[in-house]
């Protein structure tokens, strides 16, 4: 069976909405990103990207994994906003607070000065992580107000960048940049809730806040996990290739992490349609399906086209100095439509109840990506490591697939993916035949030819006065 139309039009308008901000957010981050790797060279860029990794596990900490059970429970029950949201956000704060102490005191005790002070400053955005109400929002439907605020951090963040990153050893203004711009959109989210008639008051309930503490916690373990599989590989690269390597690295990271976060958005708005879809009735197990599609349609030309022209686009936004960068962004946007469909399954093992089944893929794929990291890396650098972490997302997705089929979530059927892989290799050819490689021309000339041939084969209808639809 198919899922209502009002179903999936109503993940489509969340991540919309919420892909909309988040976009615009990861635009003005990447432009910031750009100008700071142009800026500070290479060696200081890694210096920056590595603070970047440290923090980043931290900031998941703050957030004690409730992001998506969180969502979970408000998109099933919308009072829990009230009675709920309180007492989990103060202990997100109280958390936040301690991860903050530990972490500039660490980073001052046990790493090289440029670096502690980089990691230290960083350490302010956990308070723009632990206290902060997003999964309240999307869990109410009200992803538009999440997506605007982030916008208005990152936005904050840029300017801060670009009006004081002047030199090499500006690095330190980065961090704080970054803190005081997810700060203000947490803040903004706050003001949000308010307008909206929820007053969120400083309380602790913790006959409230624990059952879901307690769920969350396998979630914990495997954000932290999978950041291990995310940045494993800057880690060893700065052992054997130094910081250098590590910047260069990083610039082609900066796309993906733009890709990331996608996915992450769409997650984000699945989560509340398909909690709230029936499964008795096969209306959850279509909606699944149908997402599985959709994403596949999203994911693949952002892969093939990415992969042909990754050189010319490091070349464009980065400069001649980060040349090297485009031979591991090849590699690595291959990985993204497994990156999607992982994510998609997720969902449907957290929608289940199936948190430490999450935790037991994520724990596999750690073991396999430690493992080819320290073999391939010291042998075959950058290179090396982007082929890993192309293997483990494939890894990745197998075990989610095994994963997921107890829950009663099948595969989508090959013919569902027939169309949009045939329109992926209709780009390619286009690319490939007529040996596009300037940017500017290359990527609208293949955004046309995949949405020609999708039209063509029926899976993209257009309507006047209708957003184009996908029928995959």
């Amino acid at each position: 069976m198919s899922p209502p139309p009002a179903r999936t039009a109503a993940v489509a308008r969340h991540f919309a909405a919420l892909a909309s901000g988040d976009a615009l957010a990861r635009i003005v981050a990447f432009l910031a990103g750009v100008f700071v790797a142009r800026r500070l060279g290479a060696e200081m860029f890694g210096v920056m990207t590595f603070g970047q990794a440290v923090v980043l596990y931290f900031n998941h900490l703050a957030a004690c994994g409730t992001d998506l059970t969180g969502i979970r429970e408000i998109a099933a029950d919308p009072s829990r906003a009230r009675t709920l949201a309180p007492s989990i956000l103060f202990v997100r704060t109280l958390v936040a607070l301690g991860l903050f102490v530990v972490l500039s005191a660490g980073a001052m005790a046990l790493l090289p000065p440029l670096e502690a002070a980089v990691v230290a400053l960083f350490a302010a955005t956990l308070f723009g992580h632990g206290p902060n109400p997003k999964f309240v929002l999307v869990g109410l439907s009200r992803p538009g107000p999440v997506a605007w605020s982030r916008s208005a951090g990152e936005l904050l963040y840029a300017l801060l960048v670009f009006a004081f990153v002047r030199e090499r050893h500006d690095v330190v203004w980065v961090p704080w940049a970054q803190a005081l711009g997810d700060i203000s959109a947490a803040a903004l989210m706050f003001v949000w809730l308010r307008r909206l008639g929820f007053k969120l008051p400083v309380e602790l309930d913790w006959r409230v806040a624990r059952p879901l503490l307690v769920r969350s916690f396998p979630l914990v373990i495997n954000i932290l996990l999978g950041l291990l599989i995310f940045n494993s590989d800057l880690l060893v690269l700065k052992f054997f290739r130094g910081n250098a390597t590590v910047g260069w690295y990083s610039a082609s990271y900066q796309l993906i992490s733009f890709l990331i976060n996608m996915a992450w958005a769409y997650s984000h708005s699945l989560l509340p349609a398909l909690t709230q879809a029936p499964r008795e009735s096969g209306e959850r197990h279509a909606l699944y399906q149908t997402s599985l599609a959709q994403s596949f349609a999203v994911a693949l030309p952002i892969a093939v086209g990415g992969a042909l022209l990754a050189g010319p686009l490091i070349a464009l936004v980065f400069g001649p100095q980060y040349e090297a960068s485009g031979a591991p962004l090849a590699v690595l946007v291959s990985s993204v439509p497994f990156m999607v469909y992982k994510d998609v399954a997720m969902v449907a093992m957290i929608v289940s109840g199936r948190e430490r089944a999450v935790l037991g893929m994520t724990a596999i794929a750690v073991v396999f990506n430690l493992a080819a990291n320290l073999i391939v890396i010291p042998r075959f650098g950058m290179v090396g490591a982007a082929c890993t972490t192309l293997a483990t997302e494939m890894l990745r997705a197998l075990l989610a697939a095994a994963y997921v089929r107890r829950d009663g979530f099948e595969f989508a059927a090959p013919r569902r993916l027939a169309k949009s892989a045939l329109a992926g290799l209709a780009m390619a050819a286009v690319l490939l035949v007529f040996q596009v490689r300037t940017v500017v021309f290359a990527v609208p000339l293949g955004a046309a030819v995949y949405a020609a041939a999708l039209y063509f084969s029926g899976a993209l209808v257009l309507r006047r006065g209708q957003s184009p639809a996908l029928r995959v």
